[in-house]
């Protein structure tokens, strides 16, 4: 019997250096943008579709008291949302805020969540989702993490965003499709849009996250394992995207960098839209008040 028990803890040891050598996911779908009342929701929809001149994504939908829309930002979906008047935020004083971040998983939700219990990283989880809300060293106050496995209309799913991603690069007005979103369903009625990228917005560079602590921290660390971070804080998501994990009073979401086809394009444009707020570190920052709190960066450089 205890050379079977040992087996056992060795097989079981063996499983779980394993998973983590694994991914827990293929890479970020969503970037929600929590929002005060229904009214700050409508205005900050035209805000980046009017604007920003970002391709919508998917319509407004209405789930009880809460608003929800979708905006391609070229390499993921911001998703504003809300009202959440039952949440405790870390902080109060806002209109929007970026919240939660949506991965999809590497291979399958199930593996990801052998990976987050081999890294002892609190989680539930379903056929198709699994949230991270419970984890307090890593969730909480303005930010929570969540992933998504969008099953049979994943591909789909690429399609829309591959096709979104075109009109973005294009130099002359496009039409896209904007499809109606039913829940787990095959969208197949959709609205023909003309779009021009007037801005120049190509896709999100960099995400900036704010950690708490050092358990904080660590727990980040978990979770972007078998990667680590670059110059102590950076973390290459993937070819294009990066996060920034830096030091803050609160657990959050403290920022997010377009790239932009021409920062002087881009700073004429603002600058005409009453958009522009100031140069920082070879950086554009927009207008806080223009863009409803949210810190929203452009930079020129890949």
């Amino acid at each position: 019997m205890s050379f079977q028990t040992n087996l056992a803890q060795k097989e079981s040891a063996h499983d779980s250096m394993v998973h983590k050598t694994i991914p827990l996911f293929s890479g970020l779908h969503t970037l929600s943008i929590h929002v005060r009342d229904t009214i700050t929701h409508d205005s900050i929809f035209h805000f980046l579709v009017d604007k920003l001149k970002l391709p919508v994504y998917y319509y407004p939908v209405t789930f009880g008291k809460r608003k929800y829309v979708g905006v391609y930002a070229g390499n993921l979906v911001l998703e504003p949302c809300g009202p959440y008047t039952n949440y405790l935020y870390g902080s109060n004083n806002f209109r929007a805020i970026f919240f939660g971040l949506t991965f999809e998983p590497f291979e399958s939700i199930s593996l990801s969540a052998m990976g987050l219990t081999d890294r002892k990283i609190n989680h539930q989880s379903g056929d198709t989702y699994i949230y991270l809300q419970k984890d307090s060293a890593l969730c909480g106050d303005n930010i929570t993490i969540s992933f998504m496995d969008r099953g049979l209309i994943k591909t789909m799913d690429k399609r829309i965003m591959d096709s979104l991603r075109y009109v973005m690069n294009a130099d002359t007005e496009k039409k896209y499709k904007v499809f109606e979103r039913i829940d787990g369903e095959m969208p197949t009625k959709y609205t023909s849009i003309n779009y021009y990228n007037e801005l120049g917005i190509e896709y999100v560079k960099e995400i900036c996250i704010g950690y708490k602590d050092i358990s904080n921290l660590q727990k980040w660390k978990e979770l972007i394992s078998p990667f680590g971070l670059i110059d102590k804080e950076i973390w290459k998501e993937s070819n294009l995207l990066e996060f920034h994990i830096i030091k803050s009073n609160i657990k959050e979401v403290q920022s997010i960098t377009f790239k932009v086809k021409s920062l002087e394009k881009a700073k004429q444009y603002l600058v005409k839209n009453n958009l522009f707020g100031s140069f920082v570190d070879n950086k554009i920052q927009l207008d806080k008040a223009q863009a409803f709190g949210l810190s929203i960066y452009l930079t020129e450089e890949d």
